[in-house]
């Protein structure tokens, strides 16, 4: 049987699984789902059709599973769905989806929310990520898998940010990132690089790491044609094209959101 603090206030429809912790002050709605291993610290709360997995661990005054902060929208039937081994740190807030899209927000496994991280409506997020303090996803966002976004960064609806995309403190990002895309330096900045360290502690041999910059540098040199015509230039490179990285990339940027893709300045 759960181990429930008795200031908690859980609903008796919940389904909670036999060895979740459910500390002090606590709320969990009736809708809620909680998978083995999972604990919820103190101050959290937990509700709407939410389906969290397992062994994740929720932190004080994180909120999970409220309505979309949406002028348009008021689904009490839409979804939050959480996989496993996630952490959810002091404040986080995390949102089901709205009917404006497909009343779902997913977030993956063995994900990090640092302090008073922000995962809007209708997000879904792959496995692996790091979203420091403060770091806010609007709407519709997508995010890859590993990809890491640092303190107070913020990034607008609809926007796409690839695997392994590395995205610095404070910055405005309008446009979809490529897969181990770098963006540094600020608001509305372009494009910086590729994330190198990112790509080596994926194990990506120094080989494939240098094609990708060559590749890279085709891809937005802005002196040799239009985005498209760059692309075909590199789709016509097969040595480039077998590399799954690279490959990635390009079926990335052929498939851009209503942002379009980040370019360097």
């Amino acid at each position: 049987m759960a181990k429930i603090h008795p200031s908690a206030i859980v609903h008796p429809n919940a389904k909670l699984a036999d060895d979740v912790e459910v500390g002090p002050f606590c709320v969990v709605g009736e809708h809620v789902e909680i998978g083995a291993g999972s604990k919820l610290m103190s101050h959290v709360v937990i509700d709407g059709v939410t389906k969290m997995g397992e062994r994740n661990t929720v932190y004080p005054f994180a909120a999970l599973g409220l309505l979309a902060q949406h002028k348009r929208s008021n689904a009490p039937d839409a979804q939050l769905i959480i996989g496993d081994d996630n952490t959810f740190r002091e404040h986080v807030t995390a949102h089901v989806g709205s009917d404006v899209d497909n009343k779902i927000t997913i977030i993956g496994s063995r994900n990090l929310f640092l302090v008073a991280s922000h995962i809007a409506h209708d997000c879904v997020l792959g496995d692996d990520i790091v979203m420091s303090n403060n770091a806010t996803l609007a709407g519709h966002v997508h995010v890859g898998n590993k990809a890491i976004i640092g303190g107070l960064a913020a990034v607008l609806q609809f926007t796409r940010i690839g695997e392994g995309a590395m995205i610095g403190g404070m910055c405005g990002v309008t446009k979809d990132i490529i897969p181990y895309g770098l963006m540094m330096g600020g608001i509305r900045q372009g494009l910086s690089g590729l994330n190198l360290i990112g790509l080596q502690r994926a194990g990506v041999e120094k080989k494939d790491i240098l094609m990708m910059q060559q590749a890279y540098k085709t891809l937005f040199n802005k002196e040799e044609g239009t985005l498209v015509e760059r692309i075909q230039k590199v789709e016509e490179n097969e040595t480039w094209m077998q590399n799954p990285f690279i490959k990635a990339q390009i079926e990335f940027v052929k498939n851009p959101s209503k942002n379009n893709i980040l370019q360097p300045d």
